[in-house]
């Protein structure tokens, strides 16, 4: 009995240890890749932004849309698990696929996402930094040879963890956590999830000097009357945050049938993403800079309004158009403009109105209304600024804020893209199709037809691709109308075929060429009668 004892003490006391090594090796990655994005910064889209004339207009619309289509070419060619929402990628990771969080779609994320963000992406480091944080939590346990249920509880670890460095926030951290990943506070997740998120706070505050990367200073309200202001920032931000997630939803469908290449369509959001950077320069690349000026006080009406708009408009491009970001920085740059704008317009009527207290108050609300995470949509305003006094305003604008954007879109920004991206519900694991491999349901060896033969009008099947000298696949081509076209959708051999079905879905259409993922070439078809075919066999086994 007392050797067990001891055992279970020292095996509790490795544990303790090794979330301590992963906290302090999250806090030296996110310095690492916070400091990686402001050189990509300094070295692209800042570069061009202090350029004069036309070179400075030429600059800030060509350097996006190279950028981010040479970016979706590499990722597609050598990281095509690094594709997706980054908060959707870790949920779905922790749910069901840790291979979404291997060793290539980390390191993709490390190199690539920088040179997203220093192109101008309007969108944030922070998604992509629990992208590797929590990849790498999981890879150490993998390696140190934990049980799988420890090795999963890692993930969260190093969200905590990845959140806590970038605000020296480790409550927010540890509740962001748990409300975006986990959903649930399991004690014995808590534990570890605190330590990792204090571990590298510590080391935020070694390598920093204590200085968070994103400060506000404390911000009062004088009267109750003030609380109908609050309140009108929490509806503007209810409204544009639910309307911003429906909208996605079904830009991204547009989008993916108008432009199918995946590196068109980036090219074609980085031009949109440079014309809107001549209107508001404050918008591209994650704008910390701006949101703790709004937060201060500083800026106009005019400066503000313009800001939240466009960058509320051009966010839903951005997420749409398959640029790398996180979701996490745009909420807080949206909302602060927002609460801003109407601060500053409220001081016209009342001289004593403090547009900081909006900016604040608008800063929590957005991100709640986006992200639904309410508790740390507040703490995240405390622990920024150190002061409680906006509390009350805060709850007020978070739960209003929610409560609209729940009407008109019942599911968060994550949750939309983790079904747009072709996520399996827990409840179809009993499917006999989960699990199974497109290479072991298609039609191998396909009828194809050369590109340098002339193409048929009459036609064995509705679909067949067309393929190059080598066999690879160079488009598709429809029975009746004879003429070559992109297919919508793609399958590699080796993906689930629940989840082609549910990409199918997403894009409007029915079948897809199947092509080897190494050589791009066909190797076979998958269509409808193919799955029924596949679902009955493995039923009656």
């Amino acid at each position: 009995m007392a050797a067990a004892l001891r055992l279970r003490l020292l095996a509790r006391r490795f544990l303790l240890v090794t979330l301590v090594v992963i906290g302090a090796i999250c806090g030296v990655l996110a310095v690492a890749f916070h400091k990686f994005v402001e050189f990509a910064y300094a070295q692209l889209i800042g570069h061009a932004l202090v350029r004069h004339g036309i070179q400075r207009i030429a600059l800030i619309i060509i350097t996006p849309a190279v950028v981010f289509a040479f970016i979706a070419w590499a990722i597609r060619r050598f990281a095509p698990r690094a594709v997706g929402a980054n908060l959707a990628r870790v949920r779905m990771a922790y749910n069901n696929d840790p291979k979404l969080l291997g060793p290539r779609s980390i390191l993709a994320t490390f190199i690539a996402t920088p040179l997203s963000l220093g192109a101008g992406a309007p969108l944030g480091p922070e998604g992509p930094i629990v992208v590797i944080t929590s990849g790498v939590s999981a890879a150490i346990g993998r390696a140190l040879g934990l049980p799988r249920k420890l090795v999963r509880g890692m993930i969260p670890v190093g969200v905590a963890a990845g959140i806590a460095a970038i605000f020296n926030a480790p409550i927010t951290g540890v509740v962001f956590a748990l409300e975006e990943v986990v959903g649930t506070a399991d004690r014995g997740l808590l534990g570890g999830v605190l330590v990792g998120a204090v571990a590298a706070a510590v080391v935020e505050r070694m390598l920093l000097g204590g200085t968070a990367l994103l400060a506000a200073p404390k911000s009062t309200w004088h009267n109750a009357g003030e609380l109908l202001g609050f309140a009108v920032v929490g509806v503007i931000a209810g409204l544009v945050s639910g309307t911003s997630i429906a909208f996605a939803h079904r830009l991204k469908r547009a989008f993916a049938r108008a432009v199918p290449s995946m590196v068109r369509r980036a090219a074609l959001a980085g031009l949109l993403v440079g014309g809107a950077g001549l209107i508001a320069p404050s918008i591209l690349g994650v704008g910390y800079e701006s949101v703790s000026r709004w937060l201060h006080g500083g800026g106009t009406f005019e400066e503000t309004s313009i800001a939240f708009i466009v960058k509320a408009a051009i966010f839903v491009v951005a997420i749409t158009g398959g640029i790398l970001g996180g979701s996490f920085a745009p909420s807080l740059f949206i909302g602060t403009a927002l609460g801003a704008a109407v601060g500053f317009a409220l001081r016209d009527v009342f001289p004593h109105t403090n547009p900081s207290a909006y900016a604040l108050v608008g800063m929590g609300s957005f991100f709640a209304g986006l992200l639904r995470s309410p508790i740390a949509a507040v703490l995240i305003v405390i622990e920024v600024t150190g002061d409680y006094d906006l509390v009350l305003p805060l709850m007020l604008g978070v739960s209003i804020a929610i409560a609209i954007s729940r009407r008109i879109s019942p599911l968060s920004v994550v949750e939309q893209q983790m079904i747009d991206e072709g996520y399996v519900e827990d409840q179809e694991s009993s499917d006999p199709l989960a699990g199974v491999k497109v290479s072991e349901a298609m039609t191998a060896e396909p009828l194809t037809i050369l590109e340098s033969d002339e193409l048929p009008q009459a036609m064995t099947h509705r679909i067949h691709p067309v393929v190059d000298g080598e066999g690879r696949l160079v488009g598709i081509v429809r029975r009746g109308q004879g003429m070559l076209e992109q297919p919508l959708l793609v399958a590699n051999a080796d993906d689930d075929v629940l989840d082609i079905v549910a990409r199918m879905r997403m894009a409007g259409v029915d079948r897809c060429p199947v092509i080897d993922r190494l050589t791009r070439r066909v190797v076979g078809f998958l269509s409808p009668s193919d799955i029924l075919r596949a679902r009955m066999r493995l039923s009656a086994e």
